[in-house]
């Protein structure tokens, strides 16, 4: 079964899904069943937690992968993103071995919930390519077997892995818009942006207004309607989580 998450509309769809189709038959190549991308620009949040990925390709997946990762937390909970964020290289994993892996301290209650779904669905190993972009992206390629690895199989495999990952990244990233490339899980207005960015410049909410020809009053709804929507309490948090979050990215 083919699986692939929907994209914003400027992007060059076309094109990156003809990537994806390559990439895929690579990976079955070195021998995985299912391949699975993801890419988000801003991998956590301020309050640390895993940001769900702005664009997530999958090739044999469950058609349901898609909405238990995105939408009820399972990203967040998986021990392979979580592990991956905090590697720089190629790994391979296992849940039906977790302990014999690098899985062994991520294996709490959230967790084993993630490796019930994915040994039930015939998908109980795998490797994982993290990649830790210049511009603060992170990626994550992940191949997944449906037998049991061996070591020595495995350990070739991973560097042709990550020599396909790199290749496809550097493929795929010209083709992402610039939305894509901001953390488009909070939308701040184009108004409510450059307001925050002249707040990041030291500039008061009163020279903001003769700077933009705007009253004193549109000028604080606009600080105080972004800073709600970033979750901040303040203007200076308001500004911090905007540039954490490089909304302010020109």
């Amino acid at each position: 079964m083919q699986v692939e998450t929907s994209r914003p509309g400027n992007m060059d769809s076309a094109r990156l899904k003809a990537a994806f189709a390559r990439l895929f038959a690579r990976m079955q190549s070195l021998g995985f069943d299912a391949v699975i991308y993801h890419y988000t620009p801003v991998p956590r949040s301020p309050d640390g937690e895993l940001m769900t990925p702005s664009l997530r390709e999958m090739r044999n997946a469950p058609a349901d992968m898609h909405q238990l990762w995105c939408e009820r937390g399972y990203y967040q909970a998986n021990p392979v993103q979580r592990y991956a964020l905090q590697s720089c290289v190629p790994f391979a994993w296992s849940y039906q071995f977790p302990a014999s892996c690098v899985l062994r301290h991520m294996m709490d209650n959230n967790a084993r919930e993630v490796s019930r779904y994915m040994c039930d669905n015939n998908m109980p190993c795998g490797a994982t390519v993290p990649l830790h972009l210049p511009n603060g992206g992170f990626v994550t390629l992940t191949g997944i077997l449906t037998r049991h690895y061996t070591e020595p199989d495995i350990s070739d495999t991973l560097a042709r892995m990550m020599f396909l990952a790199h290749h496809f990244q550097e493929t795929a990233f010209p083709l992402f818009d610039a939305s894509m490339r901001t953390c488009h899980h909070i939308r701040l207005s184009n108004r409510e942006r450059e307001c925050l960015a002249w707040s990041a410049e030291g500039l008061t909410a009163k020279q903001i207004a003769r700077k933009l020809h705007r009253s004193v009053a549109t000028i604080t709804l606009h600080l105080n309607t972004a800073a709600k929507k970033l979750g901040a309490t303040n203007r200076v948090q308001a500004v911090v989580r905007a540039m954490h979050y490089r909304l302010l990215d020109s």
